[in-house]
């Protein structure tokens, strides 16, 4: 029995590269929105969790609940911080920077209160996050949508976020203004 040891040719070689470039053109942009959309996922999950801190802290301490109309706003700083030491992109949350502003929109027995959550990540090329919203925002959108990019120091300050918000009044409840 006699064997071929010619191996492969020119043309069957190229054929190989070309579909394994095919693969790769069609594999590399889906595994990089895989991997954006998972960063914007946690982001979104680290929002959910800065506001429930918060909503923790309103209840537990209601001397720090704002009057009717006013808001308070609770930095990462202030709530327990522990859950949010590894940002998505590598970089860090920004603890005075990424805030809840709690807004009380009705007085009485069954007050009501209204969480908007800004989250920062600083990065060495800017910051990225979460930017004045609500729960119904980050459980109703889809999450790429709830993410952006800032330029320098903060993704929006407080004073600004609670204002766009009809707060007559802003306070940290810190002790910081």
């Amino acid at each position: 029995m006699k064997l071929n040891n010619r191996g492969f040719t020119l043309i069957e070689l190229l054929a190989t590269m070309v579909i394994l470039a095919a693969i790769m053109v069609i594999a590399v942009p889906n595994v990089m929105g895989i991997l954006n959309n998972s960063k914007a996922t946690t982001y979104v999950d680290d929002a959910k969790k800065l506001l429930s801190l918060a909503e923790y802290k309103l209840r537990a301490d209601p001397s720090k609940q704002p009057a009717k109309n006013a808001c308070v706003v609770m930095t990462l700083d202030y709530l327990d911080n522990s859950e949010f030491k590894n940002a998505p992109n590598g970089g860090t949350y920004d603890k005075k920077g990424s805030y809840v502003v709690v807004k009380k929109t009705s007085d009485g027995e069954n007050a009501s209160f209204q969480y908007y959550v800004t989250l920062d990540e600083a990065m060495d090329d800017g910051h990225r996050g979460i930017k004045n919203k609500t729960y119904s925002d980050l459980y109703s959108k889809d999450a790429s949508e709830l993410v952006e990019n800032g330029s320098s120091s903060g993704m929006l300050a407080y004073s600004n976020a609670a204002s766009s918000n009809g707060c007559s009044r802003v306070e940290r409840v810190d002790g910081e203004v």
